[in-house]
């Protein structure tokens, strides 16, 4: 697996499962993020002026969200218990914190929020029964860490591949 010393933008992003449900996603300044994401910040503030109505949560008070099931989101992080220290291709985000009691649904958002969310959208998981999540295997074009002084800047992250398959067994 190829990995980095860097690190990237320490963010919390949201996406959507194919039930439309929401997930926090914490990158610990490693972890990958789909382009849509950092392509189309006002989506993701869509997604989150949203939340905020729906649920009264203050995003700006709170820094990062660090019990989603609050906001009726499933939480991943991609340090999980141990930080990796660096950007590994392929490595999962680990889910944390409880299932929320009455998970928010794309449908209950705007049309700006939920645009948004289709494109960030895991269409072949559920995260009510993910345990871990690689985000690599969900979307042709990630962006990754490449520079440690460049944590603040994500217009800096370069696009990568997806994932190569892992090679077959030969006879």
């Amino acid at each position: 697996m190829a990995a980095s010393t860097h690190w990237g933008p320490d963010l919390d992003w949201i996406a959507s499962d194919k039930d439309g449900h929401l997930a926090v996603f914490t990158t610990a300044g490693l972890g990958a993020i789909p382009t849509r994401v950092t392509g189309d910040p006002a989506g993701l503030v869509a997604v989150m002026v949203d939340v905020a109505r729906l649920r009264d949560f203050d995003f700006e008070a709170e820094g990062y969200i660090q019990e989603p099931a609050r906001i009726g989101a499933f939480g991943f992080d991609y340090a999980g218990d141990r930080h990796p220290g660096q950007y590994i291709a392929g490595r999962p985000y680990h889910r944390i914190g409880q299932a929320p009691a009455e998970p928010l649904s794309v449908e209950s958002l705007g049309p700006d929020a939920a645009t948004y969310l289709r494109d960030v959208c895991f269409p072949r998981l559920c995260f009510g029964d993910s345990k871990e999540i690689v985000v690599e295997d969900a979307f042709q074009e990630i962006h990754r860490p490449t520079a440690w002084d460049q944590w603040s800047r994500p217009e800096l992250l370069h696009p990568v591949a997806p994932r190569p398959e892992p090679p077959g067994d030969e006879p």
